[in-house]
């Protein structure tokens, strides 16, 4: 079953029927349009970003983090389209390959 799940405000995650998790964040310190606030904080005055931080991991697997970037296991400063495109992936990947390769596919770096 599908779920979502909200922390802080600022942290969004959605969990799918294969198993993986795509977490979307905005926190300071993340790869987001708040990257310089204080690490896991929260600008109370500013609800909406235009890119936010996101992150995969596979729930089967004792929270494994997929590899999404070349060099880090998160992608930074994302646009809402590219999110989309990424949650599409996810969400019908049968494995972890299968999303680093779709993933690259989208051309997202």
């Amino acid at each position: 079953m599908s779920k979502f799940k909200f922390h802080r405000n600022c942290v969004f995650q959605i969990t799918f029927s294969n198993g993986f998790t795509v977490s979307l964040s905005s926190t300071g310190g993340s790869y987001s349009d708040n990257r310089n606030l204080e690490y896991t904080s929260v600008n109370p005055t500013q609800n909406e970003v235009e890119c936010i931080e996101v992150a995969c991991w596979n729930n089967n697997m004792d929270n494994n983090f997929v590899r999404l970037g070349e060099y880090d296991d998160v992608l930074g400063y994302i646009e809402a389209d590219q999110v989309a495109s990424i949650i599409e992936v996810v969400s019908k990947a049968k494995n972890e390959e299968e999303i680093i390769e779709g993933v690259i596919k989208l051309g997202i770096e």
